[in-house]
């Protein structure tokens, strides 16, 4: 019996560590779409810009808005980064058909209003990376799970 007690407190144990924050490695943009880097959970900093337009889906199991990181105001050096759709911390509001860049609102792991191309950010998420087939493009892109100033 106190074997059986011992499982459920390692169960518990386990199943309660990943419901904490999740926590990323900082890399290098210059440096996250390495396919070693795939499946893994980093942390990016630059600046959050809309990509021409906001595509939303839920391929991935929730639905997500993508957008690119970008290194700096102004830079050509990015990553395409996916945010939750939601209302609460760490998401970004559904956005109606005919939007402006000013309906964008993204929140903060605070929920605080994150301003596009203005404030700088640390993105945390899941990395997921595919070489280039020949003759194509790879894919690189980070689902994003926490966002801090």
């Amino acid at each position: 019996m106190r074997s059986f007690g011992c499982f459920l407190v390692a169960i518990s144990a386990l199943v309660l560590s990943g419901c904490g924050d999740v926590t990323g490695e900082p890399i290098e943009m210059s440096n996250a779409c390495k396919v070693e880097n795939d499946g893994k959970f980093f942390q990016v900093s630059g600046v959050l810009a809309q990509r021409g337009s906001v595509f939303c889906s839920n391929t991935g199991g929730r639905m997500e808005c993508g957008f690119d990181l970008l290194e700096a105001s102004g830079s050509q050096n990015k990553l395409r980064v996916d945010i939750e759709q939601g209302s609460g911390a760490n998401t970004v509001d559904k956005l109606e058909r005919g939007y402006k860049a000013e309906d964008i609102k993204i929140r903060d792991n605070a929920g605080n209003q994150v301003a596009l191309v203005k404030d700088a950010v640390k993105l945390t998420g899941k990395l997921s990376v595919a070489p280039a087939a020949p003759g194509g493009q790879g894919v690189c892109f980070m689902q994003v799970n926490k966002i801090e100033r």
